[in-house]
């Protein structure tokens, strides 16, 4: 009988330090064209790092950080607990698949290994 009371106290004292988990609230308009974040003018710079969400639920993805193995795709992307998630592309190489969106919808983040990266939205997309 102890043990049963020790272990509801432990479950009580867990529960009163844990928060409600409420979903995540993603910006009206996720889709739109995120880059790296760059005070220059962007005509000025190659392309390292883009991101393209489509309203119809298709991405396009370049990635020239590495200049040996410069990546191209194209595929769908779902919303899943918040996250942006990258599908549906034809690679063999590794790409970042989840992107999470800032709150205001100004930018995306992501990791790859021990590399983290954010792409700040640089504008809207034509409905194709």
């Amino acid at each position: 009988m102890k043990q049963i009371s020790i272990l509801a106290m432990v479950c009580l004292l867990a529960m009163a330090f844990t928060r409600p988990v409420t979903p995540a609230k993603l910006p009206d308009n996720i889709a739109g064209k995120y880059g790296v974040c760059s005070v220059e003018k962007e005509e000025a710079h190659p392309i390292a790092l883009e991101l393209i969400l489509q309203t119809d639920n298709t991405f396009s993805y370049v990635d020239n950080t590495n200049p040996d193995d410069k990546i191209r795709v194209s595929g769908k992307w779902s919303i899943h607990d918040g996250d942006i998630i990258l599908s549906d592309y034809p690679s063999v190489v590794k790409i970042m698949r989840i992107w999470k969106p800032e709150k205001d919808g100004s930018a995306m983040k992501s990791r790859k290994g021990t590399a983290f990266y954010r792409l700040c939205r640089m504008g809207d997309v034509v409905a194709r």
